[in-house]
C-alpha cells in the first residue's frame, strides 16, 4: 500500500492544513538564492525562492516584500500573484487577497493580450 498524497485527502472528506518541513537541501537552495539577491538585489528567481522559503517558515512581513519587489520589477512571473495571495491572507488582509487571485486568473488567461497582462503596480 502507498502512501496518500496531501492532494487526495479532500477527496474523502479530510480536510487539514498541511506543515511543509523544510529539509537541508531546501535552506541550501535558499543560501544560493540569497547570495544571488547580494549580487544582484532584482534578479526574480532569486526573489521568488526567498519569498518562497519566508512563507514556508512563516515570515510572511519578509515574503510580503520579496513578493512586492518581484512584481514591481516582473508583474507576470509565473505564480508570484497565488503566493502574494497566500500571504496576504496569512497576514488578514482577504481583500487585498482576492484581488491578488484575480490578477493571478487573469495572468493566467492566454486571450487577453500581452500589453493588458504587463501593468505594472
Amino acid at each position: 500500500m502507498r502512501p496518500m498524497q496531501s492532494h487526495e485527502l479532500p477527496k474523502l472528506g479530510v480536510r487539514h492544513n498541511v506543515q511543509i518541513i523544510p529539509a537541508s537541501s531546501d535552506r541550501e537552495v535558499v543560501q544560493a538564492a540569497q547570495r544571488r539577491l547580494l549580487e544582484d538585489p532584482g534578479d526574480p528567481d532569486a526573489l521568488f525562492a526567498v519569498a518562497a522559503w519566508a512563507e514556508i517558515v512563516g515570515d510572511q512581513v519578509n515574503a510580503l516584500d520579496l513578493l512586492n519587489r518581484l512584481v514591481s520589477r516582473k508583474p507576470d512571473y509565473p505564480g508570484v500573484w497565488w503566493l502574494r495571495a497566500r500571504v496576504l491572507k496569512d497576514l488578514g488582509r482577504e481583500r487585498d487577497a482576492i484581488a491578488c487571485e484575480h490578477i493571478a486568473r487573469i495572468y493566467a488567461e492566454p486571450e487577453f493580450p500581452e500589453g493588458v497582462r504587463k501593468f505594472p503596480l
